[in-house]
């Protein structure tokens, strides 16, 4: 198609786009409608154009997601939620009450991990997360301190 183009020689060249006859304008018409049928990928980057940013982020959302599943079995150790806490801090020591109450009360199954276990902490690093306390269900981690309302409706 880009030969016809081409085949038609400095005449074309000189052309006023913007000033074709009809039958200038059908044939350009044609040759756009069989270039962009050939190739619709034309149209596609057109319409949805590359954002490195959002590409990155969704790279990264995948990749985050792949070691969760990876490490699942070793973080929640057949039990429905984990529970990262660590040594002086207010928030792991309610978060820990309020997960054995949850537990208790609904039957609610959970593993306790203190990064002051080097199997814990290394298991927090490989997440990437440093502030504690964090929670760990299948497919997600949410992170510092949860009210037991809103646990309640993870654990379903």
């Amino acid at each position: 198609m880009l030969a016809a183009f081409l085949a038609a020689g400095p005449g074309w060249a000189e052309s006023d786009i913007f000033n074709l006859t009809a039958a200038e304008r059908a044939a350009f018409r044609a040759e756009i409608r069989a270039l962009l049928l050939a190739e619709p990928q034309i149209v596609d980057r057109a319409l949805n154009p590359q954002n490195p940013a959002a590409q990155e982020i969704r790279q990264e959302i995948e990749d985050d997601q792949q070691l969760l599943r990876a490490l699942e079995t070793e973080i929640l150790v057949d039990r429905q939620i984990a529970l990262f806490i660590g040594t002086d801090c207010a928030e792991c020591t309610r978060a820990v009450n309020e997960m054995r109450a949850i537990s208790k009360d609904y039957g609610a199954t959970f593993t306790l991990h203190d990064v002051a276990n080097p199997t814990s902490a290394a298991l927090a690093e490989r997440l990437g997360m440093a502030d504690l306390p964090f929670y760990v269900l299948p497919g997600m981690i949410l992170r510092g301190h949860i009210p037991p309302v809103v646990l309640r409706r993870y654990l379903g």
